[in-house]
């Protein structure tokens, strides 16, 4: 195996994630800001019971972000056991996890009151394959030198990518929504 393979199948925590998890949360940091931002524009939006389905998918991005910032906060630590980083880690994806699908039938109800599709379900997807690959990570990392750098990359940059997606979502919904359409999704 080439030292660059070597280098991508595993890392070590630590000086070499430095950089990426600072990035990640101050990334997340920004956009959760954004969200707040834009929606408090028209919060009242959110707060009528025919738009539950986009409440809930909101209270998902605005988790979604905080999850990569509380995971980067963890390993930004400066811990000198990557063990406790791991456990940490994997407690943090099955919270996630479990209140996101928690949260999921409250979505689903609210979007079949409104009379759309479960379409939507498929933006709560991309964060549960996240949950998943932290807590594997947390499960394969604990007690050796190495975890798998795709383990710890893509769940952050899944995450980023889903709940941006669903930000964007939200705040086309709640521009349709202010301009007068009676079901903008």
């Amino acid at each position: 195996m080439s030292p660059a393979s070597a280098m991508i199948a595993a890392a070590p925590l630590g000086e070499r994630w430095h950089d990426f998890y600072l990035l990640a949360g101050t990334a997340a940091v920004t956009l959760v800001g954004l969200l707040f931002v834009s929606l408090s524009l028209h919060v009242q939006v959110l707060f009528q019971s025919e738009h539950g389905d986009f409440r809930e998918l909101a209270l998902q991005a605005f988790q979604g972000y905080l999850y990569v910032l509380v995971s980067a906060l963890v390993f930004l630590l400066p811990a000198d056991d990557a063990s406790w980083q791991l456990v940490t880690y994997g407690f943090i994806n099955v919270v996630m996890l479990a209140r996101a699908l928690l949260r999921l039938p409250r979505f689903l109800k609210a979007r079949r009151a409104r009379g759309g599709s479960a379409a939507g379900v498929a933006r709560f997807t991309t964060p549960f394959v996240a949950y998943g690959l932290g807590i594997l990570a947390a499960v394969q990392g604990i007690g050796k030198e190495a975890v798998g750098a795709v383990t710890l990359l893509a769940p952050i940059m899944l995450m980023l990518m889903s709940a941006t997606r669903m930000a964007w979502d939200i705040l086309e919904y709640v521009g349709k929504a202010k301009a007068g359409g009676s079901n903008p999704a």
